[in-house]
C-alpha cells in the first residue's frame, strides 16, 4: 500500500470515530431529559405543545396543558423541561391592593 492509500483511511476511520461520538452524546443527552422529567413538572413537546406531567408510565407521559385536557406521549417527544417544581397551591385568598391616601394632582385646562 502507498502512504495516499493508508492518509485515506486514517481520515475515513477519524471521521467515522467523530459520527460514533457525537451520536451517543446526543443519545445521552436525550436520556438524561428524559430521565428529569417528574410528576408536576412543565414541560414543552416537540410539537410546541405546553403542560403540567400528570402521570409517569413506563414508555409514555401524560400532560396537562389545560384544566381537564390530558394528553398521552412517547417520553421522547419532550423537548425541553421548563420546571421541575409543582405549581405551589396558595390556601389563602388574594388580598385586595389597598387605596393610597395620597391625592391625585390636580391637572389644569
Amino acid at each position: 500500500m502507498n502512504p495516499a492509500d493508508l492518509t485515506f483511511f486514517a481520515i475515513i476511520a477519524v471521521f467515522l470515530l467523530f459520527i460514533i461520538y457525537s451520536n451517543r452524546k446526543k443519545k445521552e443527552a436525550a436520556n438524561k431529559l428524559t430521565n428529569s422529567v417528574v410528576v408536576g413538572a412543565k414541560v414543552v413537546m416537540l410539537g410546541g405543545i405546553t403542560g403540567r406531567v400528570s402521570a409517569i408510565n413506563e414508555e409514555t407521559i401524560v400532560i396537562e396543558s389545560t384544566p381537564g385536557n390530558k394528553i398521552e406521549f412517547v417520553k421522547a417527544a419532550v423537548r425541553n423541561v421548563i420546571d421541575t417544581a409543582p405549581e405551589p397551591v396558595s390556601k389563602t385568598k388574594a388580598q385586595p391592593a389597598k387605596k393610597s391616601t395620597k391625592a391625585a394632582p390636580k391637572t389644569s385646562k
